[in-house]
């Protein structure tokens, strides 16, 4: 099971809304082994996944705490056939005493044959972390920025829900707001810079630097190509050096704008995530291709 879920976490994600990127599997925390290990891929924050055939028992549940602790993980996932009372009252009171940013989910699995279909597998939350009494238990707590960066992604976040097919979280304190961008290794990101612009940009940031200087390369010999696509110049900064290499678009804008500018921050931002996707993926994939080939 767990081979095959790691190659099929865009269900597992599906059923939680959010965006599961894999690590690896077997990741080795002292003397146990995790079955799966991946990122979230708004945040890149971890994600440990732990497995169970048939009924949940207190050894995997230690076994999940340990995980967590071992890799200091954000999201923390159960799967199994069967959850007990007491073994989902633990996930709930663990979501209840943890801050927002631990979150413990507990997911049933089950196979679904309708007529003469093929069975299919459908994932069931049983446990989930309450988002809405997280945040407002913590917002009394925000600077009036953080508030204002709430205030400004909210709306924003749930057009992109509603309108284009994303499951995420509306609630953001933070400058910035990442998305995967369908291609290992390249992440779209919507933020405020510290210079007065705003950008939607594509990065890429595999951990190796080699990498992502090599892949920015190949992308820069695209550019005429790509900046016809987005119907704009672009900003490119293969950023040497650093932890990723960023291609942008930008205009003006501060999180202290009037709310009619950021309205039209909201929108332009909307447009580009979405378009910056569309017109980067073949050459993402492109030279995502030529890179393995070259391993």
């Amino acid at each position: 099971f767990t081979p095959w879920l790691a190659d099929n976490l865009d269900m597992l994600g599906d059923a939680l809304g959010v965006e599961l990127e894999l690590d690896r599997v077997e990741a080795s925390v002292g003397g146990f082994s995790l079955d799966i290990l991946a990122r979230d891929a708004n945040d890149r924050s971890v994600v440990v996944i732990e497995n169970q055939f048939g009924t949940t028992d207190h050894s995997h549940l230690g076994q999940l705490l340990a995980y967590a602790a071992g890799f200091n993980a954000a999201k923390i996932i159960w799967v199994t056939e069967d959850f007990r009372d007491e073994h989902r009252d633990a996930l709930d009171w663990l979501n209840r005493r943890t801050d927002e940013d631990t979150q413990f989910f507990g997911v049933a699995v089950e196979l679904w044959k309708v007529a003469g279909s093929r069975p299919a597998p459908r994932f069931d939350l049983v446990a989930f972390p309450n988002y809405w009494t997280k945040q407002t238990k913590t917002e009394g707590n925000l600077t009036n920025r953080q508030k204002q960066y709430v205030q400004f992604w909210r709306p924003l976040l749930e057009n992109l829900n509603a309108k284009h097919g994303w499951r995420v979280k509306t609630y953001n304190r933070n400058n910035w707001f990442g998305a995967g961008a369908g291609v290992k290794n390249f992440r779209r990101t919507m933020l405020f810079a510290n210079n007065g612009r705003a950008r939607v940009e594509i990065s890429v940031n595999s951990g190796d630097q080699i990498w992502n200087e090599t892949a920015f390369d190949l992308l820069e010999q695209r550019q005429d190509s790509i900046e016809e696509g987005m119907n704009e110049q672009m900003v490119w900064d293969r950023n040497e050096g650093a932890k990723a290499s960023r291609i942008s678009v930008q205009r003006s804008g501060t999180i202290t704008d009037s709310e009619e500018k950021l309205e039209e921050i909201r929108r332009w931002m909307i447009e580009n995530v979405e378009k910056i996707k569309t017109v980067f993926l073949p050459h993402m994939e492109d030279v995502s291709d030529e890179m393995n080939r070259s391993e």
